[in-house]
């Protein structure tokens, strides 16, 4: 199995293309364009949403993705206080302002787990290939 570590901040993630870092990683381990699409997408929501509704702000998280040849894991690890998430059964309206994304998520991956860890939270996204 093969890894790829980021230590991100909000600093790196605006000025570093982290989607493309991600993908090339993918393509070197010849993971499929459309399963790609949907781990490049779901990692960078589920990035957005750590960094925007974790309390207190978070300053850095780590986002390890490890590639085989049947799937993708993604573990995104920080150190906010454990909060579950609350999975949408149905596809948020547009009037809605947020869960969108989490419904996206949990409807792309094959696998969403989110765990309580000594330093923080542990949010693991797996798709199976």
């Amino acid at each position: 199995m093969n890894s790829l570590q980021l230590n991100l901040d909000r600093r790196v993630i605006q000025k570093h293309s982290v989607s493309k870092e991600i993908d090339q990683f993918m393509l070197q381990n010849q993971v499929a364009e459309m399963n790609r699409f949907k781990v490049v997408t779901c990692t960078l929501e589920a990035i957005a949403n750590i960094f925007e509704h974790a309390q207190p702000p978070l300053k850095h998280m780590i986002v390890i993705l490890h590639c085989d040849n049947n799937k993708v894991i993604v573990d995104l690890l920080d150190n906010s206080p454990f909060k579950a998430l609350v999975q949408p059964n149905s596809c948020p309206s547009a009037d809605v302002h947020s869960g969108r994304g989490l419904w996206i998520i949990n409807n792309w991956m094959d696998s969403v787990r989110s765990q309580q860890t000594v330093a923080g939270t542990h949010l693991q996204l797996t798709l199976t290939m």
